[in-house]
């Protein structure tokens, strides 16, 4: 199979995930919001702690890095797999798809550096 074709398939099959995941998201939704209809047309008064709950705030999100490092391994790997085979071509290709993963897992890292940083000058401020 020609390396082309090869891209083209694993591209669209991450683009069929992908939007799999999204029509499910996208169902749920749909279900959560005729739920909230049921609830508020039977009793709208019973229906207000619910709806309070759902526009609360969301939770925050933990400090967690792990998709930044998941990122960096993987492409890590794939630079690495590329040595491995040793041809030239694959090295070019392995270091070619290397640098979305790299770049997307230090800009999270980065992201979650800077967050933290803010969130401990905040404290030290605060004190």
């Amino acid at each position: 199979m020609p390396f082309t074709e090869m891209v083209v398939l694993v591209a669209a099959f991450a683009a069929l995930c992908l939007a799999g995941i999204h029509l499910l998201r996208l169902v749920g939704t749909a279900i959560l919001h005729r739920t909230v209809r049921k609830a508020i047309d039977k009793d709208a008064q019973a229906a207000e702690p619910l709806l309070a709950k759902l526009t609360a705030a969301p939770e925050p999100s933990t400090d967690d890095d792990r998709t930044a490092t998941l990122l960096i391994a993987f492409g890590i790997a794939m630079v690495a797999a590329s040595l491995i085979i040793g041809d030239p071509r694959w090295l070019h290709y392995g270091a070619a798809g290397a640098i979305f993963p790299l770049v997307i897992g230090t800009a999270l890292w980065l992201r979650h550096y800077l967050v933290n940083r803010s969130s401990r000058t905040d404290r030290a401020e605060q004190q």
